[in-house]
């Protein structure tokens, strides 16, 4: 009897250990798919908040392409998750000229993800931080 005792204590403490275990899974599986933009909140001197149409997405696919439609503008890059609270954007656009542009890179910090919702909040840029508000 006094062994099994010790025995079921570290068992215990084995699947404790295991079951909060950190996931280190960084794949855009999660990200992955179309997500509708609810609203763009540009923070500068004076904020500003541009609601989506329903027209307007975020397609991130599972290849790390990026397709963002926002109102009449179509872009289109390439995206890489960084972690799970952090996704890197590199966005090409073509001027009215047919020249294209890439911009640099930026990592958007990912809040208040869910299956369903999901915010992108922008580096702080000298002329203002933008949040996105994305929804499934």
């Amino acid at each position: 009897m006094k062994i099994k005792y010790p025995i079921f204590i570290i068992a215990c403490l084995l699947f404790c250990l295991t079951a909060c275990k950190k996931d280190g899974n960084t794949s855009s599986s999660f990200l992955s798919g179309k997500w509708s933009i609810v609203k763009t909140v540009y923070h500068t001197a004076l904020d500003t908040t541009v609601n989506g149409l329903a027209t307007d997405y975020y397609d991130f696919g599972s290849n790390g392409a990026l397709t963002i439609q926002d109102h009449q503008d179509t872009m289109t890059g390439v995206y890489s998750v960084t972690g799970t609270k952090s996704v890197g954007i590199n966005i090409y656009t073509e001027d009215g000229h047919g020249f294209g542009v890439t911009t640099p890179p930026a990592i958007f910090t990912i809040s208040n993800f869910s299956s369903h919702n999901l915010i992108l909040t922008s580096p702080p840029y000298p002329s203002g931080q933008y949040v996105i508000y994305l929804t499934r």
